[in-house]
């Protein structure tokens, strides 16, 4: 296959919000304080400090290399708590050019889809456009349920979750829906893959070489806001910079990927 143009190769930033704002409390954290350092530990024992709480950190990180992402938010969290405790945040992160989506836990029914969708839209104060399913539980009338609720692009699909498969590049539609297979998750890559602190962002950076060389033209990263303090998950900084280095990837967001996928199959 030939090698994608370098003015072609794109690559979509996602973050899932797994956790309510709040965190999982300090006796969670502290059971496993092995995976964090002692200052941050030393923080949540003096300060309450949330590390799961890792919105902030990523922007800062992106906004370092002049970079977006897009974030995707649970409607309602594991402790009953729903998204518009997140309201601030989500706002901030629109008015400074990062995009929200919505982090479906149920997409059954076109009912259950739309009442997530409303709660993201309520804590945002604006419409959304991209999805990805909580645990990415996918059920035969997921995209249906999308496109009728409007939902335009999701980002749900994995392959393989054990090795870097080219079906997770690119996109395909389903029911009207643009798909943006998971190329690379964090999760997969530390726990299926067997990546280690020190071995991820050179097996990634070499990957992404691979890929495109491949063929491939979009790419999709999603790296856990919660992880980005953690073991494994703070080299985040250091893989986006070694991104960025190379000069020659364009980075989106899944609506601007979208975007282009739309404008480019226009006739």
């Amino acid at each position: 296959m030939k090698s994608t143009p370098k003015s072609q190769r794109k690559l979509i930033l996602t973050h899932d919000v797994d956790w309510p704002l709040r965190g999982p409390g300090k006796t969670h954290v502290l059971a496993r304080q092995d995976r964090f350092s002692p200052e941050i530990i030393q923080k949540v024992q003096t300060e309450d400090f949330n590390p799961y709480f890792g919105v902030p950190r990523v922007r800062e990180i992106e906004e370092e290399f002049g970079i977006r992402s897009t974030f995707f938010f649970r409607p309602i969290y594991d402790d009953g708590c729903e998204v518009g405790e997140y309201s601030q945040t989500i706002r901030d992160l629109l008015a400074h050019g990062w995009e929200v989506g919505l982090h479906a836990n149920n997409t059954a029914t076109q009912q259950d889809v739309n009442k997530e969708k409303a709660l993201i839209e309520k804590a945002a104060g604006t419409q959304i456009v991209g999805c990805r399913i909580h645990c990415l539980k996918l059920t035969e009338n997921t995209y249906p349920n999308f496109a009728k609720a409007g939902i335009k692009y999701d980002s749900s699909i994995s392959f393989d979750k054990h090795h870097i498969d080219p079906r997770n590049t690119g996109h395909l539609t389903r029911d009207g829906v643009v798909v943006f297979p998971i190329t690379f998750m964090d999760a997969y890559l530390f726990t299926y893959m067997g990546q280690t602190e020190e071995t991820i962002v050179p097996f990634i950076v070499e990957t992404v070489d691979q890929l495109y060389a491949a063929g491939a033209e979009i790419l999709t990263l999603l790296w856990h806001d919660n992880a980005v303090m953690m073991r494994g998950g703070r080299v985040y900084p250091q893989l986006i910079k070694q991104l960025v280095d190379r000069g020659d990837i364009t980075f989106l967001t899944g609506k601007e990927a979208f975007n282009q996928v739309q404008e480019a199959t226009q006739p």
